[in-house]
């Protein structure tokens, strides 16, 4: 899959998230744990190793949390040698988004790209990276995950070679999940704890019951600065009240880069526009996907989403949704290929980002029509009923050898 970088001994991977979730500055890629494998840059990066593995090249895929630390090949080399990576040529994936390319000195540099045109960007900072269309000078090539994929340049205006990846990347099987590891770990609004999600787990997870209470999806990509989830969610906990007709919405982050804060003010936001601010967090989720069987435990809760269609990586949250069972709605897309339910609200989003203050022009369905949203989600929901629940095996009993 890499053409001619193919025979480097070692390829070394990495993409945004918290340095606190690891212990090791670099590690073999077999060895990693992740918090969510469903959707953005950390599931793009598990279906490239499971297709290198599947591959034989699996022994030479290490992953870095935190590329930039190393001052260059020399320090490198010294952690190289520790998980025996070997030297030479070695090669740097970062999977993520365009505005969190990070590099790691002393080796050859890729940028793995999902992302496709979003929600036009309206004005930007002078910071370089700005406009979501500008790589560092030491990529050197960038490897997409779809030919609709934004092309970049380097930064300094220099192109750069443009190689596509497989597109059964996309709908690439979830690994399973490790002894003891919880599949599916959901904590309620209410109870959401800032250290504990950015640390890539949950203190005390509170479980999302499936007890047959109508449930949506919500993806949302943290990552991706022109959301319109955070309006989403506000506009919609307007509807809500305690007399209302039961309602589960379970979010789905994923692209997470350590940022509570984005969290705390949607959960702001939604207070703040619900008459009853604790009846619309207890029926709001945030949940993560730590293995294959967590996404079946999530098919019980729900087999609708929502999936922001002014995001730049919708095209890859549906095909993975649409790969582990799950339908989905695409809110305000202008694609064909899925689902989709117009927009017909103007949006203007503002977010003070690491690369300044960006705005972006989005699309969001009026107060007015989320009614019909609702509706059909309900009807989307009757097509795709969720599964059963695994029925409980007695334990076995072991029949005593014979004295």
């Amino acid at each position: 899959m890499l053409g001619d970088w193919a025979d480097a001994p070692g390829v070394i991977l990495s993409c945004p998230g918290p340095l606190r979730r690891h212990a090791a500055a670099l590690q073999p890629a077999c060895n990693l744990v992740l918090p969510q494998v469903l959707l953005g840059g950390e599931s793009q990066m598990l279906a490239f190793a499971a297709s290198a593995a599947a591959a034989g090249a699996g022994d030479r895929l290490l992953f870095a949390p935190f590329p930039e630390m190393f001052a260059g090949a020399s320090s490198l080399k010294l952690a190289l040698d520790r998980v025996g990576g070997g030297g030479g040529d070695v090669v740097h994936l970062r999977f993520g988004g365009v505005r969190s390319a990070r590099v790691l000195k002393g080796v050859r540099n890729a940028a793995v790209l999902a992302e496709c045109q979003g929600a036009p960007l309206l004005t930007a900072s002078h910071h370089p990276f700005a406009s979501g269309l500008v790589l560092p000078a030491a990529m050197q090539r960038a490897y997409r995950l779809t030919p609709h994929a934004v092309s970049p340049a380097r930064s300094g205006g220099a192109g750069l070679p443009v190689l596509d990846l497989p597109d059964s990347l996309v709908t690439a099987v979830l690994p399973p999940g490790g002894p003891g590891q919880a599949g599916l770990e959901a904590v309620c609004l209410d109870g959401f704890q800032s250290d504990s999600w950015a640390a890539g787990h949950i203190r005390g997870p509170e479980a999302c019951p499936a007890d047959g209470t109508p449930g949506v999806l919500v993806p949302w990509n943290m990552d991706h600065p022109g959301s319109i989830l955070p309006a989403l969610l506000a506009r919609f906990a307007s509807l809500i009240t305690p007399d209302a007709a039961p309602l589960r919405i379970i979010l789905l982050p994923f692209n997470y880069i350590g940022q509570t804060g984005i969290i705390r003010d949607a959960i702001g936001r939604m207070q703040d526009a619900s008459g009853s601010g604790h009846t619309i967090l207890r029926r709001t989720f945030l949940a993560r996907v730590r293995s294959r069987e967590g996404a079946a435990s999530l098919r019980r809760l729900s087999r609708v989403a929502w999936v922001d269609g002014n995001d730049p990586e919708h095209w890859w949250t549906c095909g993975r949704l649409a790969a582990n069972g799950i339908a989905t709605l695409t809110i305000g897309a202008t694609d064909g290929g899925t689902p989709h339910f117009a927009a017909d609200e103007a949006l203007r989003v503002e977010a003070e980002t690491r690369c300044g203050s960006l705005i972006f022009q989005a699309r969001l369905p009026s107060p007015r029509r989320l009614p019909e949203l609702l509706r059909l989600t309900a009807a989307q929901q009757a097509l795709t009923p969720p599964d059963p629940a695994p029925a409980h095996r007695p334990a076995r009993r072991r029949s005593k050898a014979p004295a």
